[in-house]
């Protein structure tokens, strides 16, 4: 009869102690309507990168007025919003003030266009239109149709890698975003200088220098591929670049392996079957590209992207069972919601 009683006692005491599962109650998308200021894009329990979709670029200041409009994208995403412009890697949550959105990724089909365009006429750049019926936000994961170019869009991370992976559609015009320009509370000096190096066809390394919030703030990365490039190039917005030094006698804007400026979006361009995955790891650093580089292959040394993710959702999960609370399922959402975005 001890026996049993110790038995007992000791399954009672484990199951006690088992994790429950709690990510499942967190919805990342409360919060992103009006002031709420929260993205709901995939990050980690006290991740560096933040990966989450960005809904418009409002300027900072027009006619060197501040930009009342601005305040509402703090976070870079709005509920309110019909168009997604891209996804960068670092955002706030929740807060009164903004800065960030560094190195944002937009997967596109067709002819390229290097300009985000307007929510008022969506066509007339990358952003792509998208509904809320085809969106799940989740702890560590995000997706979202891209309806424009019919792309579906994922991403996940880890402490300081984002991972990205897109469904494509048949084509021999399938294209990777990377604007360098981009940014949140963004005017025309915040970028002090960027630079991206095409170290081989499935890997880029760089970094992007700031002048905004924070003061002199450099991001190193390291962007790596699944499949390799076909083509690549760039395009420099400056208005006017006074001197061009050694290399103005190159053709820099295709397939060019050194590329640096104030305001430059890169391309590059794939060739894709139907239903055909590129999948991109994204690794940030604030010591150098080779930490940025060393960064992603510690944290993710393979391509399962499903693995990431579950690894993302087990990490908060983790975090989530520190506090358990016996609630109705509605104040169990809000509750652990609210813990997420603690």
């Amino acid at each position: 009869m001890k026996y049993i009683l110790t038995v007992v006692t000791v399954f009672a005491l484990l199951s006690a102690n088992a994790q429950q599962n709690l990510v499942k109650y967190v919805k990342p998308i409360i919060g992103t309507e009006k002031m709420g200021h929260t993205f709901p894009g995939a990050t980690v329990p006290f991740g560096a990168v933040q990966l989450s979709p960005d809904t418009d670029t409002i300027p900072y200041e027009v006619n060197g007025k501040y930009n009342g409009d601005v305040y509402k994208y703090c976070a870079g995403y709005r509920y309110e919003d019909r168009t997604i412009t891209g996804f960068s890697h670092t955002h706030f949550s929740g807060t009164g003030h903004s800065d960030l959105g560094d190195f944002l990724i937009m997967p596109t089909q067709g002819k390229l266009q290097l300009n985000p365009g307007t929510a008022s006429n969506p066509l007339s750049g990358y952003r792509s239109a998208f509904s809320h019926a085809n969106e799940t936000a989740e702890a560590g994961y995000y997706k979202v149709k891209l309806d424009d170019d019919n792309i579906l869009a994922e991403m996940t991370a880890t402490t300081r890698v984002g991972f990205h992976q897109y469904t494509f559609k048949k084509s021999d015009q399938s294209h990777i975003i990377l604007d360098l320009m981009s940014g949140i509370y963004n005017y025309d000096d915040k970028t002090v200088w960027t630079y991206v190096r095409v170290v081989n066809d499935t890997l880029i390394t760089g970094y992007r220098q700031t002048n905004g919030w924070a003061r002199t703030r450099t991001v190193f990365f390291a962007m790596s591929f699944s499949k390799p490039i076909k083509n690549y190039g760039q395009k420099n917005f400056e208005a006017r670049q006074v001197y061009r030094g050694f290399w103005g006698k190159f053709n820099q804007n295709s397939n060019f392996p050194e590329i640096a400026g104030k305001k430059i979006r890169m391309f590059f361009d794939f060739n894709t079957e139907e239903g055909e995955k590129i999948k991109i790891k994204f690794a940030l650093s604030p010591v150098s590209q080779e930490n940025a580089l060393l960064n992603m292959r510690t944290e993710i040394p393979h391509w399962n992207f499903e693995k990431v993710k579950q690894q993302a959702q087990a990490a908060w999960n983790k975090e989530l069972n520190k506090i358990n609370i016996d609630a109705a399922e509605p104040d169990k959402t809000n509750f652990y919601t609210a813990m997420y975005h603690a």
